[in-house]
């Protein structure tokens, strides 16, 4: 079984031509970076008849992710490699169609660009988070809060800090724990703090709801520069996100955005 190994943003992605029925019990052994190959996810594929190519994404205790902006972006350039340098435009994954598009030099992809879904603010509902305990909470763990709340591929928060130094020196674990103890008790969302780092330049830490803080988020980067544009942190509707594992670049068109992130193929090989 051949299998290729893609980085991007800090995380890895295993592709292979698997039946996807088996994608499970192959991600928990492939995955594990002790036993297996190692990497974040194992990616199978398969064709629909719209010609749309349909990705599923499975992590390393075998469950499936039905959200992932860094995959898609590994995806386009494992496509453009495999097929004899066709670029593919359009990806789905868990039914929802993506736009996908490749920055080429001399026959090599240096990065891939996705098109997101429409960003959709939830502004009515973040009012309920500055008042009563779970304003007192809020304020309790981060100085100056200003909060924001979206839907893209899932749920998601992004609080606007003070300064770059203060998104780095976040003690993000014991701030999300408690936050998701009283200010988003019982809600799935991921969270995600912004900081100005430079002209129309953010740094971001992002943590998963009720697991543990990513190397990287390219939904969350898509909503930091939206959330920044509209709170006149940057002046350009053209922003370059920093995480912990890379750099994004991210172009706004309103609600729309478009995603930019560098990808390389690190392995290719067979797995028996």
């Amino acid at each position: 079984m051949q299998i290729t190994k893609i980085h991007t943003t800090g995380k890895d992605y295993l592709f292979c031509g698997c039946n996807a029925e088996e994608g499970a019990a192959l991600a928990e052994r492939l995955l594990d970076r002790k036993m297996g190959i190692g990497a974040d996810g194992l990616v199978t594929v398969a064709e629909e008849a719209d010609g749309v190519k349909t990705l599923r994404l499975f992590l390393p205790d075998g469950s499936e992710e039905c959200a992932s902006a860094d995959a898609l972006i590994a995806a386009a350039k494992y496509f453009y490699d495999a097929e004899n340098k066709k670029r593919v435009s359009h990806l789905r994954l868990c039914g929802i169609d993506y736009t996908v598009r490749l920055s080429v030099l001399a026959g090599r992809v240096l990065c891939a660009w996705l098109e997101m879904p429409k960003i959709k603010p939830r502004p009515m509902e973040q009012l309920k988070y500055y008042h009563g305990i779970r304003g007192e909470v809020l304020r309790a763990c981060l100085k100056h809060p200003r909060v924001s709340l979206y839907s893209l591929c899932g749920e998601h928060a992004v609080f606007l800090l003070e300064s770059a130094a203060a998104v780095k020196t976040l003690a993000i674990s014991d701030v999300c724990t408690r936050l998701s103890e009283v200010l988003f008790y019982g809600e799935k969302i991921d969270l995600h703090f912004v900081g100005v780092s430079g002209e129309n330049s953010l740094v971001m830490r992002s943590w998963r709801s009720g697991k543990k803080e990513l190397v990287s988020s390219g939904f969350g980067a898509s909503l930091a520069a939206y959330a920044a544009y509209e709170g006149d942190l940057v002046e350009s509707e053209r922003v370059i996100v920093k995480s912990l594992g890379g750099s994004y670049c991210v172009e706004l068109d309103g609600q729309d955005a478009a995603l930019c992130a560098k990808c390389e193929t690190v392995f290719y090989g067979e797995a028996i």
